[in-house]
């Protein structure tokens, strides 16, 4: 059975945030996820989940400075210790959210830091976050995003992400593979799918190259899901797109699949 949860930071955006919850929860979905949640008392957010009948799937480790577009500090060498901070933040929303899973941001590394340093200091973080995360049943995700949305970002292809995980070798260390940006990156997902379906705990969909809503791109969807099944996927494949109209019209794909 496939498992689709909303992602309210893309979905939605017609409505304030709060309410973006009673929407998901009344156009079917059973699960969502988001970017962040930090702004929000946690325990606030989870009274609603819990009103809604929805379950929190994912959200993200805090991003650093958002004015200066910070996209996560696990590559920047001397913010160890800021990381450390944002582990221990996240985990206490994780743990009120019933979360089970934190995507753990890469980052934009300086360009005059040693690429040595860069992932050495990359791998340390990441063996913190999964060891922190683990102690409390929470995976720690990374996710291979592609360098045009967001360029410089350190962490781009899907063989890398694997590589990492398992030279780190954690049982609380695994993958976020969002098909859109492996399309851009790499093309041929059938084949990264069942080559690392092992290690993959969610997924992410979008359709290249608007990023529209599954049926309105150049992925084919449909032999991706009966792939997943064929597979076993059990996790949550999360609806991370931009509506090309407005949200609730958007899901019109959506239906043949519940």
């Amino acid at each position: 059975m496939i498992k689709f949860s909303a992602n309210i930071s893309f979905l939605f955006t017609e409505f304030s945030f709060l309410d973006r919850f009673k929407v998901a929860s009344e156009n079917g979905f059973t699960a969502v996820e988001y970017l962040f949640p930090y702004k929000w008392d946690p325990l606030l957010l989870k009274n609603i989940l819990d009103k809604e009948k929805l379950r929190q799937v994912l959200f993200n480790i805090s991003p650093g400075s958002e004015t200066k577009g910070e996209k996560g500090l696990a590559s920047l060498v001397g913010r160890e210790e800021e990381f450390k901070i944002q582990i221990k933040e996240a985990i206490h929303y994780a743990k009120i959210l019933e979360c089970s899973q934190i995507h753990i941001m890469a980052g934009i590394p300086e360009k005059d830091s040693s690429p040595i340093k860069i992932h050495k200091t990359f791998l340390n973080n990441l063996s913190y976050a999964a060891d922190q995360c683990g102690k409390n049943n929470i995976y720690s995700l990374i996710e291979p995003i592609n360098n045009i949305d967001i360029p410089g970002y350190y962490l781009n292809y899907t063989d890398d992400a694997a590589k990492i995980i398992n030279e780190l070798n954690h049982p609380f260390l695994r993958m976020q593979l969002d098909l859109y940006h492996t399309q851009i990156m790499s093309g041929n997902l059938s084949h990264f799918i069942k080559k690392y379906i092992h290690l993959i705990n969610h997924i992410q969909i979008a359709s290249p190259p608007n990023r529209y809503e599954p049926d309105k791109g150049e992925i084919n969807y449909d032999f991706i899901f009966k792939l997943l099944k064929q597979l076993n996927y059990s996790g949550y494949i999360g609806c991370e797109y931009k509506p090309s109209k407005n949200s609730i019209d958007s899901l019109n794909w959506i239906k043949k699949y519940r």
